[in-house]
């Protein structure tokens, strides 16, 4: 029966823990944009002062999230998150008396960066131990889907709580709340019997990281996708701009979330008869092909279901994209290669966000909406062109 694969994943011993300490770490990381920027904003008077702390603590994120997967990799998820949270925590008290105390900006930045750096790697040490705990194909499907869902909740409920709390209290309240988080949600993840049980892969983590091909068409699809969500990012709020909502700004960013979320659990219904690797082209045309009507939606009516529907249909290519990383990852490099997708996703977001800018300001938001479309059916190329590739095990497996 639909939804038999939850009942038996939340049933599975350690599972509904991990997800609770993956939501606080992950609520923790999505408030930092909106408590850094404030927080710095308030401790320096300037907007433009603000903006390199938040560059500051992205770069730092982005740089060094590959050496954390490393890390999850070669002492285990239990000790890698032990070795991070605790520091990461001391960082953002630092920063938050270097603000009272209206050092440099400088200063600022570089608490910014080094709390980005080593932010506890929660998704890595998390999906470290999924496959492991999940031995059934329906509940791995489910739980593939669970975290893709948890990722989608903590976008949405990071910046909101931000926002809530710096607006009943402080700035200082809301950096202090995700280190709370980010410390509560690590203790929690780190102490659990399912983190613990999964041993160190030293050995088996000299193998080149790169080695497999099936990895590279992954990485080149992640920053396809990234392209495509950064130019979205830049062309939802300017489209509600234009049509003389500006309010709605947001909004249409959180329907595409709320969109991916309920995609992911319907995905997740029942477990898919293909592995992987053969359904992974077919998606990424899937989620191009869901994109492709907020392009010609006329105006705010239409583009918020439009909105929702094209998260509906990218989310099964987000759920086996995180399964795919089994198959094609070297063995013992699961958490790493998982970590590279972030950043390359990061590299693609950050391009896609400067043209989606241009081509707002050249044109209009369809423009941008269209090049996000392109970025995507640019994923599904490559997926095709190189699809023997995701069928085949790397060397060493």
């Amino acid at each position: 029966m639909a939804g038999r694969a939850y009942a038996q994943l939340l049933r599975t011993p350690g599972v509904p823990r991990l997800a609770v300490s993956y939501l606080a770490l992950g609520i923790a990381v999505t408030m930092a944009p909106v408590s850094f920027v404030l927080f710095a904003h308030r401790a320096t008077g300037s907007f433009a002062s603000a903006s390199l702390v938040l560059a500051g603590s992205t770069a730092g994120g982005v740089l060094a999230a590959p050496l954390r997967g490393r890390l999850v990799d070669r002492v285990g998820p239990s000790t890698a998150v032990l070795r991070l949270v605790l520091p990461s925590v001391a960082t953002d008290l630092a920063f938050i008396l270097a603000g009272h105390a209206r050092l440099p900006t400088g200063v600022l930045v570089a608490l910014a960066f080094t709390a980005g750096a080593i932010a506890a790697p929660a998704g890595a040490a998390l999906r470290s131990v999924w496959s492991d705990l999940l031995a059934d194909a329906g509940a791995r499907q489910a739980g593939y889907a669970l975290i893709s869902m948890v990722a989608e909740a903590t976008f949405i409920a990071g910046p909101l709580l931000a926002g809530g709390i710096i607006g009943l209290w402080s700035t200082t309240a809301a950096v202090a709340t995700a280190a709370g988080l980010s410390l509560a949600g690590g203790l929690a993840f780190a102490t659990s019997p399912a983190a613990r049980s999964r041993g160190t892969q030293t050995e088996r983590a000299r193998e080149p990281l790169m080695r497999g091909a099936g990895l590279r068409t992954v990485l080149l699809t992640s920053v396809a996708f990234g392209a495509a969500f950064g130019a979205l990012d830049v062309a939802l709020p300017a489209f509600a701009r234009d049509h003389g909502s500006g309010a709605a700004a947001g909004a249409l960013l959180s329907v595409l979330a709320a969109g991916i979320g309920t995609g992911s659990f319907l995905s997740g219904l029942r477990p898919w008869q293909a592995p992987p690797g053969r359904r992974y082209a077919g998606l990424c045309l899937l989620a191009a092909v869901g994109l492709a009507p907020l392009a010609a939606a006329p105006g705010l009516a239409v583009m918020v279901p439009l909105a929702f529907v094209a998260g509906v249909c990218f989310a099964p290519v987000t759920t086996c994209q995180i399964a795919l990383i089994d198959d094609v990852a070297p063995p013992g490099r699961t958490a790493e290669a998982f970590t590279w997708l972030g950043t390359l996703y990061g590299v693609g977001s950050a391009a896609g966000a400067a043209l989606g800018g241009q081509l707002v300001a050249a044109a209009d938001p369809h423009a941008a909406i269209a090049a996000a479309c392109a970025a995507t059916a640019g994923a599904w190329l490559v997926a095709t062109v190189r699809g023997a590739t995701l069928a085949t095990a790397p060397a060493g497996a």
